[in-house]
């Protein structure tokens, strides 16, 4: 009698016998058995941590030769934010409940689980290598970052005034931790000082203190129930030629997944992840770009002015992610200077479309 395994269980626990399980289960493995498996770290993730399993099998050829998994991060702090914020519990749900039918390019799950104290899970995935990323301190090209609205575009235009989904308990989180973050706000500002002064800029945080006058009015803006939004869309989370060049892009993270205003993403994409003198030039186009394909994608009762007035109104989230993030995740040098780049480029952008003047006339 075949022995079932736990559904979920941490990284030092994974034998061939359970990966032969939960392949099997899955369709990937058909007709073999996995033998021995090596892993590697990948990615920068700053929430959760993710290998990529390489795989031998009694018969070669009968499942995939790598996956990438991904699992709570050893981080202590991360752990807790992911926690509180129910972020591991979203990617779970998402790619149960709404990645079989998503019309945007991601990786295909080969098993899902989650614990019931919605903290320890486990996610394989297929493997999309070979395919390029791109550094987010270095930053994307406008043509990368046109190819990435094009997915928020189909992500949001999908989802857009679904009553259902603007129902759906879990999905309700990600407006909740930010709602939760904006209240907090003041006295993430007092702090920062003691926590990273010496990383940022004075007038970045001068302008991002500029929000304090309208926390009510900002959280209404984001929390408008519009459409299904990613919540961390930038470079870092964002495939290109995948598997060679056989699609241009996948988009990878949905554990920040929401429903709310999308076009948050847009702003926080084009803010974070193009160098500013690009975002200024392009982002007008990009930002009608997206539009463009929300109508192709039935969207109907939306100008192209409405959408650029959003743009410029939730160009403050990226400034707030970035003040705020810098203290509630694991600190790195690379993630330092991330968090300094990332203050810098959004802070530029609320400074350049009078970002807080938008909001305060909203």
């Amino acid at each position: 009698m075949t022995q079932t395994l736990a559904p979920v269980v941490q990284l030092d626990e994974i034998t061939p016998a359970w990966l032969t399980q939960v392949l099997t289960a899955s369709g990937a493995l058909s007709g073999g058995t996995v033998t021995a498996f090596e892993c590697e770290p990948v990615g920068t993730g700053q929430l959760a941590d993710s290998y990529r399993f390489s795989l031998t099998y009694d018969t070669p050829g009968s499942g995939p030769a790598t996956i990438v998994g991904k699992f709570p991060s050893a981080d202590e702090a991360s752990r807790a934010f992911a926690k509180q914020s129910g972020y591991y519990r979203n990617e779970i749900r998402f790619y149960e409940e709404l990645a079989p039918t998503s019309t945007v390019a991601l990786p295909k799950a080969l098993h899902a689980g989650l614990a019931e104290d919605e903290t320890e899970f486990v996610l394989l995935m297929t493997d999309l290598t070979p395919a390029r990323t791109v550094d987010q301190n270095v930053g994307c090209t406008v043509e990368e970052a046109g190819l990435v609205v094009e997915q928020a575009a189909k992500l949001h235009a999908d989802s857009w005034q679904d009553a259902r989904l603007a129902e759906v308990d879990w999905l309700k989180g990600t407006v909740g931790s930010f709602a939760y973050v904006t209240d907090n706000f003041p006295e993430t500002l007092r702090t920062f000082p003691e926590i990273a002064g010496d990383l940022v800029p004075q007038a970045d945080l001068d302008e991002a203190a500029k929000l304090l006058p309208y926390l009510e009015a900002w959280k209404a803006a984001f929390s408008e129930p519009r459409c299904l939004w990613h919540s961390d869309l930038r470079a870092d989370n964002v495939l290109f030629d995948v598997r060679g060049g056989e699609h241009p892009i996948a988009v990878l993270d949905w554990q920040g997944l929401g429903y709310g205003n999308g076009v948050i993403d847009i702003a926080y994409f084009l803010g974070t992840s193009l160098v500013p003198a690009d975002r200024r030039a392009a982002e007008r186009d990009l930002v009608g770009r997206y539009h463009a394909g929300l109508v192709a994608g039935g969207v109907t009762g939306y100008t192209a002015e409405q959408c650029w007035e959003d743009y410029r109104v939730l160009a403050v989230h990226g400034l707030q992610v970035g003040v705020f993030g810098l203290g509630a995740v694991k600190r790195s040098p690379r993630g330092d200077e991330m968090w300094r780049i990332w203050i810098e480029r959004t802070a530029a952008q609320t400074r350049e479309l009078d970002s807080f003047t938008a909001l305060a006339e909203r």
